[in-house]
C-alpha cells in the first residue's frame, strides 16, 4: 500500500523535519529541510561537509556508512567523509572530525557540519535537526557533540537491537538520505553564495577562519585555534566539553 506524501511535522523548535523513510517524497522533504535548517544555522558563509557516522560491523549502525557507499556511487559533488569501507565511529571520530578542515578548504570558506547516525527509537522514522549530534547517546555512551544540524534514522527499538535490525530496512533509509543530500547540495549550489565545484578548488588557506561558531567539536579543532573556540575549558564528567546551545 502507497504511503502518504511526507510532511513537515509541527514540534520542538529543535526538529525541522521528520518523516518516514518510505514516504512518498521523503528525500525531497529531508533535502529541503536540510537546506532550512542550513540557513537557519549557519554563521556566515560557510561549505556543508557530511559527516557520516557508524560502524560497518553492524547492521542497524551502519546507516551512516551505506549513506556514504551510495553518495560515491551516485557521483555527489560535495564534501563528506564515512563510508563502508573508512567508517566514521567512536572509536575514531575524534581524529576523524579534523579532517573536516580538509574537506572544506579547496572552498575557502568554514565547514558547517551536517552529522548522520543511526538512531534508537522509530524503526523507519528519519529526522533533520537543528543542534549538534549526539554520538552514541542511545548507546548510553558519552562522547562530545558533533556539528551544526543532524540527520537520525530509526533503526531499533531498543538499544540492542540497533545490532540486529534489519539490513533492507538500513539500507533503504541510507539511500533516501544520500538522495536528500543530493537535494540539498543542488539547493546549496543554486543559491547566492556559490561554492566551487569539487574538482574545481578555490583558494587554501593556511589554517581555517574561525567564526562564533566553529563546525566541528572543539576537542577535535586544530590546537592552536582551541583557545578562540566559545565554551572551551568548560568540563563535564565523561564528555569534556560542555556546549552551549547547538553545541558551538
Amino acid at each position: 500500500m502507497k504511503r502518504e506524501r511526507a510532511r513537515t511535522p509541527r514540534g520542538p523548535a529543535a526538529l525541522v523535519a521528520d518523516v518516514h523513510y518510505q514516504d512518498a517524497g521523503a528525500s525531497e522533504l529531508l533535502g529541503r529541510a536540510l537546506y532550512e535548517a542550513y540557513l537557519a544555522e549557519r554563521a556566515g558563509p560557510s561549505v556543508p561537509v557530511f559527516l557520516l557516522v557508524g560502524a560497518n560491523s553492524s547492521t542497524g549502525d551502519a546507516v551512516g556508512p551505506f549513506v556514504g557507499w551510495f553518495l560515491r556511487r551516485k557521483g555527489f559533488g560535495g564534501p563528506w567523509l564515512g563510508d563502508l569501507s573508512d567508517p566514521v565511529h567512536a572509536a575514531n571520530i575524534g581524529e576523524r572530525v579534523k579532517e573536516v578542515w580538509e574537506r572544506a578548504a579547496p572552498y575557502g570558506r568554514e565547514p558547517f557540519l551536517v552529522a548522520v547516525d543511526a538512531a534508537v527509537g522509530r524503526a523507519g522514522q528519519v529526522t533533520v535537526n537543528r543542534g549538534p549530534l549526539r554520538p552514541g547517546a542511545g548507546m548510553g555512551k558519552a562522547l562530545p557533540p558533533v556539528g551544526h544540524v543532524h540527520v537520525m534514522a530509526g533503526v531499533a527499538t531498543v538499544p540492542f537491537g540497533i545490532w540486529f535490525a534489519e539490513l533492507d530496512r538500513t539500507v533503504g533509509m541510507a539511500e533516501v538520505i544520500a538522495d536528500a543530500a543530493i537535494v540539498f547540495w543542488s539547493l546549496y549550489r543554486g543559491s547566492d553564495d556559490l561554492q566551487p565545484a569539487a574538482g574545481q578548488p578555490g583558494p587554501v588557506r593556511d589554517e581555517p577562519a574561525l567564526g562564533r561558531r566553529p563546525a566541528v567539536c572543539p576537542l577535535a579543532a586544530p590546537a592552536m585555534a582551541r583557545s578562540t573556540l566559545p565554551g572551551w575549558g568548560r568540563l563535564r564528567s565523561g564528555v569534556g566539553y560542555a556546549p552551549r546551545p547547538y553545541g558551538f
